[in-house]
């Protein structure tokens, strides 16, 4: 199981128990950082083609690309040959969950509010997630 800690610079890291864990962890932290619009997005990708309101997202970062299909979350780190991780969505989706709960913990009151607020504001439409945010 994926945890998040503070690194050794102030920055989130992650600890996992199973290797095949390393490539979200990586992508979370590497990739998606702090950016509470961009972690949103990802998660209402997720939900949507969960739900069947998307047939495929995808995204590019500095070093992962990521595809959210119906059978999972599938990464692909850009850097590397033979790096990458697929996951089912819901074990995307939880993971992502705690990452929010994680930033939310480390930043500053009403940080969760205001990025959801935004995200939605910009995207003119409720995060499909926003009960369990």
């Amino acid at each position: 199981m994926i945890s998040f800690v503070n690194g050794v610079h102030g920055t989130p890291d992650y600890r996992f128990t199973d290797e095949s864990e390393t490539a979200l962890g990586a992508f979370l932290v590497g990739d998606v950082q702090t950016g509470g619009d961009w972690l949103l997005d990802m998660l209402a990708w997720a939900e949507d083609v969960r739900a069947g309101r998307s047939r495929e997202e995808d995204w590019s970062g500095n070093s992962w690309v990521a595809e959210v299909r119906p059978d999972g979350l599938h990464l692909f780190d850009t850097l590397s040959d033979d790096w990458e991780g697929h996951y089912a969505l819901a074990d995307a989706i939880e993971v992502m969950l705690r990452y929010w709960a994680f930033l939310a913990d480390h930043s500053s009151n009403g940080w969760k509010q205001r990025e959801l607020t935004k995200w939605e504001e910009k995207r003119a439409r409720p995060h499909p997630l926003r009960p369990v945010l």
